[in-house]
């Protein structure tokens, strides 16, 4: 995993008293040194002088507030086994917009099928059965908050996802102990937040954005840190900070947490993860934090330990995070059954999401190589043929309803935000001025055709896109 190094180059002042909603943590903040707004000013100058992707990636690097993004969907097929390629392997059926899924096979005649009889066992004795249960209710209450901490590394008690705190606090041991040797992911706990302190990870950002943005960002965790009044006349920096109870309340009615600011901000010229990391951590956090992991992006050593570990990594995913393996020749890709552990939009609710998956969709069908080819982890995209892609989509299906760019006047838009989030799932990435589809993209194309009909090519679509114009959303 890609690390980021950089440094503040700013020095510590004296200690200090704890106070705000981490006083009663003790030593979580008892010696924790004040002047951090001061010692915030460098970090948020080279904020302000980097790229847009420096900014996203120094972010990760210092505070590691990033959500873990997997796939959804099984696909309808059996399972097969890790000899099989995306690119002839099943497909994820599912509903985009008005276009009706492809049909699973069923049972002969149509329609559900009798449902089966349920099957009797032998009641178990009362005392093993209620041991059974109150494990099993554990197992799922730890699962649970493993996933809440992965997805939002920053849980407050009366924050937008308090349901979950209680369950982070009643196991807070074992899931110290899980995020540490499995990802080397230290877990800070207090009286009224849990902070996961995740590792650098490029290709993640917060919403909105942008280099002067996160500088403000900084300047304001520092001075409300210190007790000082902060500049929140930033909407991006307010919304933030609200979401994370660093602030609450509006207008003369409003406060600021002292104790969480300075969490966030204390260790941001020692973030966690910097260093060199073992094959076996890096590979883990890929899996648990991305779409899609392939063979040859691992370094050797990281591609034998998972080759060799993926009946035993599957498991392990599985009991943590319920999550489930697909794997392929080309890699592995974990995915949530629910289609909630991901920071992404979902396709069954969000029309752009839905377009995205279309144009996968068509370039797949366009570009696929054919069975008695090889199956390389990427192809080329031919820029025209994108264009031509979304053209048709647009045809066949409308252009998704805009709450930003108008997409009707702005067909520059709707490419580049159809890129943009294909290539945060991974399905496509940029080479060049060019783009390189990959091969989990054909999980959501139709099924490889093995024996193509006489006269028909590489980049022909088999028949037509079937029913009449239909808008997404």
């Amino acid at each position: 995993m890609e690390q980021h190094e950089y440094a503040t180059g700013a020095g510590e002042a004296a200690g200090g008293e704890a106070f705000g909603r981490l006083g009663g943590a003790g030593q979580l903040t008892a010696q924790a040194p004040l002047g951090l707004s001061a010692r915030t000013g460098p970090l948020a100058r080279r904020f302000a002088e980097s790229g847009d992707t420096a900014a996203h990636e120094l972010f990760t690097a210092v505070f590691g507030l990033y959500g873990a993004r997997h796939l959804g969907g099984r696909p309808a097929e059996a399972q097969p086994g890790a000899a099989a390629s995306w690119w002839h392997g099943p497909t994820v059926h599912r509903a985009l917009g008005g276009r009706p899924a492809r049909a699973a096979p069923g049972p002969p005649g149509g329609g559900r099928g009798p449902r089966p009889r349920p099957v009797r066992r032998r009641p178990a004795p009362a005392a093993r059965g209620a041991r059974d249960a109150a494990q099993g209710a554990a197992a799922g209450e730890r699962r649970t908050a493993a996933r809440l901490l992965l997805a939002h590394p920053l849980v407050t008690a009366d924050g937008p996802h308090g349901a979950g705190f209680p369950l982070i606090h009643r196991h807070a041991d074992w899931l110290r102990e899980r995020f540490t040797d499995l990802f080397g992911y230290p877990l800070t706990l207090g009286p009224g937040h849990a902070r996961l302190h995740k590792s650098p990870l490029a290709g993640r950002m917060l919403p909105g954005f942008r280099p002067d943005g996160y500088a403000a960002l900084v300047l304001a965790l520092g001075a409300i840190a210190d007790g000082l009044p902060p500049d929140l006349d930033r909407p991006e920096v307010l919304r933030l900070l609200t979401e994370w109870r660093v602030v609450t309340g509006e207008g003369a009615d409003r406060s600021c947490d002292h104790g969480l600011a300075r969490l966030l901000v204390e260790r941001a010229d020692r973030p966690a993860g910097a260093g060199p990391v073992a094959p076996h951590t890096a590979v883990r956090r890929r899996l648990a934090e991305t779409p899609v992991v392939l063979f040859d992006e691992l370094t050797a050593a990281e591609r034998a330990w998972l080759r060799g570990r993926l009946p035993a990594e599957a498991e392990l995913f599985a009991d943590l995070l319920g999550l489930e393996a697909e794997v392929r020749s080309e890699g592995v890709a974990l995915l949530d059954p629910a289609d909630e552990l991901t920071d992404l939009p979902a396709a069954g609710t969000d029309p752009l999401a839905q377009t995205a998956l279309l144009l996968a969709e068509r370039l797949v069908e366009e570009l696929r190589p054919l069975p008695e080819e090889a199956a390389p982890p990427a192809v080329l995209v031919p820029d025209a043929l994108i264009d031509g892609a979304l053209g048709d989509i647009a045809d066949d299906y409308g252009l998704p309803p805009c709450t930003g760019p108008d997409y009707l006047a702005d067909r520059t838009a709707l490419r580049r935000d159809a890129l943009d989030l294909l290539h945060a799932m991974q399905l496509i990435v940029p080479a060049g001025r060019n783009w390189v589809l990959r091969a989990p993209a054909a999980r959501y194309a139709p099924q490889a055709e093995l024996h193509p009909e006489p006269g028909t090519g590489r980049h022909s679509r088999p028949g037509g896109l079937p029913g009449p114009r239909r808008r997404l959303g």
